[in-house]
């Protein structure tokens, strides 16, 4: 038997009762497509950004991420889904900024997790 597995089918049913019943009553679906959201290198570079900078317009973060306005903007768009980005039109510009301070919070805790000094 691996060390990772128990001989059990399951040892404390109370204990499951209860963790399942927390689980069930949370949007779960909703926590992992955040998440999913932010599992992109140029989706996590972009909220990194917007962290240092309150606003940058599509075109200034295609150029920081050294990829097209096209697939800057397929980011941002996913990134606008979640809930993650806001976005503003002055004129033929859009600028972008964090929604609110969710993935802030998770950039931060994932580069103190890393050892980063952000």
């Amino acid at each position: 038997m691996s060390d990772y597995q128990c001989d059990v089918v399951c040892h404390n049913e109370a204990q499951v009762a209860r963790v399942r019943q927390h689980l069930d009553a949370l949007p779960m679906l909703d926590v992992t497509s955040i998440l999913k959201a932010l599992a992109d290198v140029n989706r996590a570079k972009i909220i990194r950004a917007l962290c240092v900078e309150e606003e940058l317009c599509v075109c200034d973060l295609a150029c920081i991420l050294d990829i097209s306005i096209a697939n800057t903007s397929s980011h941002l768009r996913k990134l606008h889904k979640q809930g993650l980005v806001k976005s503003r039109r002055e004129g033929k510009m859009v600028y972008y900024g964090l929604d609110h301070d969710l993935a802030e919070q998770i950039m931060t805790l994932s580069l103190k997790h890393l050892e980063v000094t952000v």
